[in-house]
């Protein structure tokens, strides 16, 4: 795909966290290994199982990261957005996804092999340093997201969900936050690990404490009723 399409994929690849240090030269010669490729809305980037053989960087778009069960149940555990990156197990040998990636709309990636991402690492050493950054971040998040699964009830765990979903995709309104992303009920029950219906009593009860300002996707929330919902849990 020609990057003429977009703006100069070195300005991308500049405004990611992992190669913002890179000289100009460096990033021009890694724009030559790191092709923008485009996926459609329910276009699956790689499967369960797959080999982690790239590392991807969101130019635009969405990715949805999920898990699948034996039962058939899926749970999601993360919706990424510009410039997120993903795919970061490749670093292990033999290393097979333990996830699924979806477009959940139409997206475009930078994609960087793993042989030239290793490459990237043993010469470019400030790089190793700025991805360990980087998975820490990651693994602290997703570390404070499974305590939370287990601290709070269910309303209490959307609340925080929809407070975190605010906080990344929120668009400020006359309805309040509004959430841009087309999200289901049963969408949010597979974030929280509950069913759809407890998910709509659960927007029902923020409703009426007026931290959820709209219940249908576009949701529109009050950033500030949610955490406010969420301290009175903590009491």
């Amino acid at each position: 795909m020609s990057t003429q399409e977009y703006p100069s994929l070195v300005w991308h690849l500049k405004n990611t966290q992992l190669f913002e240090d890179l000289s100009e030269d460096d990033l021009e010669q890694l724009s030559r290994l790191t092709p923008y490729k485009r996926y459609k809305e329910g276009d699956i980037i790689y499967f369960m199982e797959d080999p982690a053989d790239a590392l991807y960087f969101i130019r635009d778009g969405m990715v949805k990261i999920s898990m699948y069960f034996p039962n058939g149940k899926e749970m999601i555990l993360a919706l990424l957005g510009k410039y997120d990156v993903f795919g970061e197990l490749l670093l292990l040998p033999s290393e097979r996804r333990p996830n699924q990636a979806e477009a959940v709309m139409d997206t475009t990636l930078i994609v960087l092999p793993e042989e030239d991402f290793h490459k990237l690492l043993t010469t470019h050493p400030q790089i190793a340093m700025k991805f360990i950054q980087v998975m820490s971040t990651k693994l602290f998040q997703s570390q404070s997201w499974f305590a939370e699964l287990g601290a709070f009830d269910a309303p209490g765990r959307l609340a925080n969900l929809l407070l975190r979903l605010g906080n990344d995709f929120g668009v400020e309104s006359e309805r309040g936050t509004v959430i841009e992303l087309n999200l289901t009920q049963q969408d949010l029950a597979k974030m929280i690990g509950a069913t759809r219906e407890t998910v709509s009593h659960c927007l029902a009860r923020l409703l009426e404490f007026g931290a959820v300002r709209r219940r249908r996707s576009p949701i529109a929330v009050n950033m500030e009723k949610l955490q406010e919902f969420l301290d009175e849990a903590n009491e």
